[in-house]
Order: C-alpha cells, then sequence, then structure tokens
C-alpha cells in the first residue's frame, strides 16, 4: 500500500477481506515535496498508511 504521499487523486484502494473502498479525493498536502519531507512523516520517516481488517489497502486497478 503506497502511503498517503503516494497516493493521487481518483485512485482506488479496497480492502481484501471486506471489500471497503476508499478513494482518493484530495492528494496530500506535501505530494509536491520529497516523501521524507512530507507532514505525515514522524521523527522516525514512519509513513501513514491505511488498512482494515488488519491489512494493508491495496490499489484497485481498472
Amino acid at each position: 500500500m503506497p502511503n498517503c504521499h503516494e497516493m493521487r487523486q481518483d485512485e482506488v484502494y479496497v480492502c481484501p477481506d471486506c471489500g471497503l473502498e476508499l478513494k482518493v479525493v484530495k492528494e496530500c498536502r506535501d505530494a509536491g515535496k520529497p516523501a521524507s519531507e512530507c507532514g505525515c512523516h514522524d521523527d522516525n520517516q514512519n509513513a501513514c498508511t491505511m488498512s482494515c481488517c488488519g491489512k494493508e489497502l491495496v490499489k484497485k486497478s481498472g
């Protein structure tokens, strides 16, 4: 699963277990910056990720 910095407008991500789908309506406010400077990173450079049912969401193809 890409972190929020890599997700792009209109992409859809789906939970592999329950089928929940999330559509990116607005890109990360720091999308124009290097990922290391994204506001979602903490001091350890851990990016935020999206998960559901204990699994990472995956980008829906097509």
